[in-house]
């Protein structure tokens, strides 16, 4: 009696347990954690003191308590039987192996619903925390259940907001761009200047209510065809009580510049998803930091280099001075300086190229170098933008105009403002504006000493890595934003990212791409160039790969391999023969799985 009494008080616990469980399935749904205080759970990830979300290790700890309870459960019923076996046709033992047995049974199935309740809490609960809608949800074409973009990723570039991104404005505007040029106009083209996007191309949407007639109301502005942005008509997306996640969609009906389609075969797209929060931004871009610096003296194939505080619109930042760009301005002396204004990095670095290709000079891979005028003063003036007509300068994403002075207003240009650019040689917030100009100059040499890594992680072969951990690598020289792509087929680049893993059934996508985006953060004299992937999945091997795309600031490529202090361990031998070093072993092939 005093078996079946315990028992059926430790099926009661789980039957209530299980009505709780049950409970917050059904709530899910209505459970956000990106509203949710930080509590220094991404501090934790980010200084490597957690492996997973706290909350999610929580729920497991729940699962691996019910698995335990799992096992008593079994005790009894084996308990049952031996009581049943040994009963030797007593009328009392049968009945007593008979209730033991019930109950066992009983609580045996409450567990194993438990159980099973767990583990799709545990599933949707990964999803809520990397991005990923609830089943059933609205999602554009190319999305994957796992929050890995699709293999329509491969001739995307960058886009903003980035995939999954929290925290994004309501008055943010979207960014595009394209690894290669992209149709503009005509049937089944991407969509032309100022047209308000509400065709089949693209479609932007709350994640849960993704259907016609779409919500969001753009216009779309390209200057190149191969990076657009989509520009918010008023009123903007999200709301002002609630953070919400939209959906961005392109659909397989874009077509490249020749004709051939974006993405070929049925169900091809590309989509990705990121959660608009209760703000509406009015806060302006500054410049975080430039080069060279403010009177340096610098060989002249150096590159100038913007890097903002956060992303910028890139047809306000970025195009080419004989097609009519003045946004930014060099000059040596009282003369200006043609060449092309290229923006990278997540949209937050704007670098400049002159079209002097420097009498014929080649860098440390026999490639053309640009330079400026040689010994000369150099000036970069960057202007913002108006505040009423927003022409004419510099915007964030949200539309606001460059705070070239850093006081935390825009006041617009010096024609609007009255106050002379902002002169980082000799700063003076109280009398300066938003207009930002330095001064360097140049000499009459060429730098032509290739970049080497110094230091990367996460280290070869290592084991139990950080699904959240971006792999990266430092250079002992600055590296230049522009030379930082993706190298995916078939259009090449300097920088990739595989994924393999011995289960076919199972994989982030179907030829071992996964969907990364590019970012390099500056120190003192370095560059660490960062991968930034959507989540590691479990039990795949992760292959990160930098090649000789990668220039430094004047334009040397890196020569794969070559490495010192707590670089590659492989020489580096560009005359060919072994240029890869995979895992610290020189191979004649590529390291990709």
């Amino acid at each position: 009696m005093l078996e079946r009494i315990k028992f059926f008080n430790f099926s009661k616990i789980f039957v209530i347990s299980l009505f709780i469980l049950m409970g917050a399935v059904f709530l899910w749904p209505n459970i956000s954690f990106a509203q949710s205080p930080d509590l220094g759970i991404n501090y934790a990830n980010n200084l490597g003191l957690a492996k997973a979300d706290p909350r999610v290790a929580i729920v497991e700890l729940v699962r691996l308590g019910i698995t335990f309870l799992g096992i008593i459960a079994v005790i009894y019923l084996l308990y049952a039987g031996y009581l049943w076996m040994t009963s030797a046709g007593n009328e009392e033992k049968i009945a007593k192996a008979k209730k033991t047995l019930i109950n066992a049974v009983i609580g045996l199935a409450v567990i194993l619903s438990s159980f099973l309740i767990v583990s799709f809490v545990i599933s949707r609960m990964n999803d809520a925390l990397n991005g990923v809608s609830a089943p059933g949800a609205g999602r554009g074409p190319g999305s994957s259940g796992i929050g890995l973009g699709s293999s329509g990723n491969g001739i995307i570039e960058t886009h903003y907001p980035t995939r999954g991104q929290t925290g994004v404005p309501r008055n943010t505007s979207i960014a595009i761009t394209f690894r290669e040029p992209m149709m503009i106009y005509g049937a089944g083209g991407l969509i032309a200047a100022g047209d308000v996007i509400n065709t089949s191309n693209v479609q932007i949407d709350k994640r849960d209510d993704f259907s016609p007639p779409y919500q969001a109301n753009f216009t779309a502005t390209t200057t190149d065809g191969l990076t657009f942005v989509f520009h918010q008509l008023a009123p903007y997306i999200g709301s002002p009580s609630e953070s919400i996640w939209y959906t961005v969609a392109l659909n397989n009906t874009i077509l490249k510049a020749n004709g051939d389609k974006a993405w070929p075969g049925a169900g091809g797209g590309y989509a990705w998803d990121f959660q608009v929060s209760t703000i509406i931004d009015v806060t302006p871009p500054r410049v975080k930091s430039i080069i060279p610096r403010p009177d340096a003296s610098e060989p002249r194939n150096v590159v100038i280099e913007m890097n903002f505080n956060e992303a910028v619109d890139p047809i306000s930042a970025s195009g080419d001075t004989s097609l009519g760009f003045n946004n930014i301005e060099v000059a040596s002396g009282t003369d200006m300086v043609d060449g092309v204004f290229y923006i990278s990095n997540e949209y937050r670095t704007v670098e400049f190229l002159t079209n002097d290709n420097c009498g014929g000079a080649l860098n440390s891979c026999g490639e053309p170098v640009f330079c400026l005028p040689a010994s000369s003063s150099i000036s970069v003036l960057a202007k913002a933008a108006n505040t009423i007509s927003l022409a004419g300068g510099i915007l964030d994403m949200a539309s606001n105009s460059l705070d070239g002075n850093k006081d935390g207003t825009a006041q617009g240009p010096q024609t609007q403002s009255g106050n002379p650019p902002y002169n980082e040689n000799s700063p003076d917030a109280s009398t300066q504006g938003d207009d930002y100009i330095w001064f360097f100059s140049t000499t009459d040499t060429i730098d032509i000493s290739a970049p080497v890594i110094t230091s990367f992680s996460p280290n070869s072969g290592e084991t139990d890595v950080n699904y959240k951990e971006f792999p990266r690598a430092t250079f002992n020289k600055f590296i230049m934003g522009k030379s930082l792509t993706k190298n995916e087929p078939p259009l090449g680049g300097s920088i990739a990212l595989y994924a393999s893993s011995s289960s076919s059934n199972n994989s982030p996508s179907s030829n071992g791409e996964v969907y990364y985006q590019l970012r390099k953060e500056n120190g003192v004299s370095t560059s660490t160039v960062i991968i930034r992937h959507a989540d590691f999945v479990e039990n795949f091997d992760y292959i990160p790969e930098f090649n000789s795309g990668i220039k430094d600031i004047y334009q040397n490529c890196y020569y794969p391999s070559a490495g010192s202090d707590g670089g590659p361990v492989c020489a580096p031998n560009p005359g060919g023969g072994f240029p890869y070093c995979c895992d610290g072993v020189l191979s004649a092939v590529s390291c990709k799985p």
